[in-house]
């Protein structure tokens, strides 16, 4: 690719979906980073960033109907899917992919690697660990551990271990 599409004349966007919490759309973008391209951004036109004071980093994909509240910081390679909401000074690390009509409450902080389903609800000044996949529906209440995935049990949001995932 490099000399077929030198860095110095294209930019680049890794349009690569969730696949192994995210780990395969990191390693693409860090190549072509490691190869100089600069990577840009899509937001949508119908998003609506709140502020001027949010900031989105590289390789970010920011679909329609999202909004990014006032202080809000996105990181680079990010997936926000349609119809989400990123309240005021959350931050959203690097490689997180968050599916459509999640709830990132004020003050949240996303660490990277992180998978984020549908409907899932993130309370005020949570901290969502690094590598962690929030499943549909889930209501996290307060801080995860590091890689664990967090699903609806009945009436209750738990960890689950992997032995009992049926990926």
């Amino acid at each position: 690719m490099p000399r077929r599409y030198p860095s110095d004349e294209v930019g680049l966007f890794v349009a690569i979906g969730f696949k192994n919490v995210n780990r395969v759309r990191r390693a693409v973008y860090e190549e072509c980073k490691a190869n100089g391209y600069e990577l840009v951004s899509y937001v949508s036109s119908k998003a609506l960033i709140v502020d001027d004071d949010v900031s989105i980093g590289d390789n970010c994909f920011i679909l329609e109907a999202n909004v990014v509240q006032t202080g809000a910081r996105i990181g680079n390679d990010v997936v926000l899917w349609s119809g989400n909401h990123i309240g005021h000074d959350a931050v959203i690390g690097d490689h997180c992919f968050l599916s459509s009509h999640v709830v990132v409450s004020g003050h949240v902080v996303v660490e990277e690697n992180c998978f984020i389903g549908v409907n899932a609800t993130i309370r005020d000044r949570v901290r969502i660990a690094r590598d962690c996949v929030v499943g549909a529906g889930a209501l996290i209440m307060r801080d995860t551990a590091p890689g664990e995935v967090y699903a609806v049990r009945g009436t209750s949001v738990a960890p689950i271990k992997s032995s009992e995932l049926s990926l």
